[in-house]
């Protein structure tokens, strides 16, 4: 079943249209140059208010006056940022995006526009940590998808050792909390972070790792980007760029930087013909595959864990919110309209990050377990409790009138029949958590969509990953829903009966 699914889902995303390859001459005729970023990262983009600012934005709006048009600047969550790139959603994506080699395989980029490099962050005065060398051993804390995560990669670190979250400012915050020994991450952004929010933290050592940023553009938009090349130029010898760099970085811009920027040449990339961005590149898919897998198997390890505790903690809280005794019903009901009242995803962010404040501090995995768990139970709580209530009230009296006290009638006469009433909205609240515990990849979980993300952000073949994703959650939620069709047939002692006899007629 599932190499069919994968064949008939991505053989739809097979004929694509290829976007034109004059696109400077597109983004002139509409007037509007359209720049994603994750603006997360100061000092190059943060969200003030409701306007974006630092060093990118203020760039980003001289190249358009450069190409005499309007800039229109979209704010977009990192992991998405390329695959909305190479979809059509940007013209450019200026977002403290380093240039490496993979990346120019299936993204075109500009020259070098900033000299960077990747530093650690440790809490002040923990002396274990002094330099690079340091990290083996140690629990590292990275932005996803970041060139912060190839650097620490590349040091050799075992996957358990790096724990990936969806920003900078959420790595920082582990570490503080003491869910991580370091951070990595670009020196700019560590150093501003650092001086706004996290006191606690300092910049050890200097640049491990040099690196060069760019702005990424289609692979079949060289024309933009040429444009783009000659308006940076222009920008760096009127003295614009100097000037843009002393008001975020806090410092002049060094003669030596000057130089370097001036000699190195355009960077180009797009090595792949991809066409379009609909393209299925099967090589990809067949190396991803296992890593896929593997975030699979997480997936339902935790939904599993999770269905396991949360189903019989919400029976328990429909007892409760059905008892007699009233503090405990009123517990019980509080207990369910706070968390149905609340997004998940806040209600892990504050299990993981905001415990630690008060003394508690979970691991990760622990900390997802129990976050959906108690989101969990109080949905099947909710679910237990419709289906009690819909049994008839004479079930009980006449269970009370045969002898049995309350607690026996509940279980030998109630709950029976409410777990085959109760059994289809149980599978749907099961396929939507298997679906929710992708949320768990803020507290640095490793499961598919999280391991699907990295891949589609690394490759620049979102397609590619995203269907396969897909494929794999279908692949888990199907047989899920047959199981649960099978039971609802075998339960049904005065349906089934009749549904045999009807067939049996001539």
């Amino acid at each position: 079943m599932f190499p069919v699914l994968l064949a008939a889902l991505l053989l739809l995303a097979g004929g694509g249209v290829a976007r034109a390859e004059n696109a400077l001459e597109q983004v002139r005729e509409r007037g509007e140059l359209v720049i994603g970023t994750d603006a997360t990262y100061p000092p190059f983009e943060s969200k003030v208010g409701g306007r974006l600012e630092g060093f990118d934005i203020d760039l980003g709006n001289q190249i358009g006056k450069e190409l005499g048009v309007k800039v229109r600047w979209v704010n977009s969550a990192w992991d998405g940022i390329f695959p909305a790139l190479r979809t059509g959603k940007f013209d450019l994506v200026m977002s403290g995006v380093t240039i490496t080699d993979e990346r120019k395989q299936n993204l075109l980029f500009s020259r070098p526009y900033f000299l960077s490099g990747q530093t650690l962050a440790r809490r002040r005065g923990d002396r274990r940590i002094g330099s690079a060398d340091d990290l083996p051993g140690k629990i590292v804390c990275v932005q996803q998808e970041t060139t912060g995560q190839t650097a620490a990669e590349k040091r050799g670190l075992p996957p358990e050792s790096i724990r990936k979250f969806e920003t900078l400012p959420e790595a920082l915050l582990a570490v503080r909390n003491r869910q991580g020994d370091v951070a990595v991450g670009d020196l700019p952004a560590l150093r501003d972070l650092i001086r706004k929010g996290y006191p606690e933290l300092e910049v050890i050592g200097g640049v491990f790792v040099q690196e060069n940023v760019g702005i990424v553009a289609d692979p079949r938009s060289g024309d933009l980007i040429r444009g783009v090349d000659a308006a940076l130029q222009r920008i760096l010898d009127d003295g614009r760029y100097g000037r843009m760099y002393a008001l975020w970085l806090g410092e002049p811009l060094p003669a030596a930087d000057v130089a370097r920027l001036n000699g190195l040449a355009a960077v180009g990339g797009g090595g792949v013909d991809s066409g379009s961005a609909f393209t299925i590149r099967w090589d990809l898919l067949q190396n991803a595959l296992p890593l896929l897998l593997r975030g699979a198997v997480t997936t339902l390890y935790i939904t599993g864990l999770t269905l396991l505790i949360g189903t019989p903690l919400g029976l328990l809280v429909a007892l409760a919110r059905l008892s007699g005794f009233r503090p405990l019903s009123t517990a019980a009901a509080f207990y369910v309209e706070v968390i149905r009242g609340t997004p998940l995803l806040l209600q892990i962010f504050v299990i993981y990050f905001v415990l630690p404040a008060v003394g508690i501090s979970l691991p990760a995995f622990v900390a997802a377990v129990l976050a959906l768990t108690l989101n969990a139970a109080a949905y099947i709580g909710e679910i237990f409790r419709a289906g009690i209530q819909s049994i008839d009230t004479g079930q009980m009296e006449a269970a009370r009138a045969l002898g049995m006290d309350y607690g026996a009638a509940m279980r030998w006469v109630i709950l029976p029949q409410t777990v085959r009433r109760v059994l289809p909205p149980l599978t749907n609240e099961a396929v939507a958590l298997l679906k929710d515990s992708s949320l768990v990849s803020v507290i640095a979980l490793t499961e598919l969509t999280r391991v699907g993300r990295e891949l589609s952000t690394n490759s620049g073949s979102p397609i590619t990953i995203y269907l396969a994703v897909a494929v794999l959650y279908l692949a888990m939620t199907l047989p899920l829903t047959y199981l649960v069709r099978r039971l609802e047939d075998r339960w049904q002692p005065i349906s089934r009966p009749r549904a045999k006899a009807v067939a049996a007629k001539p």
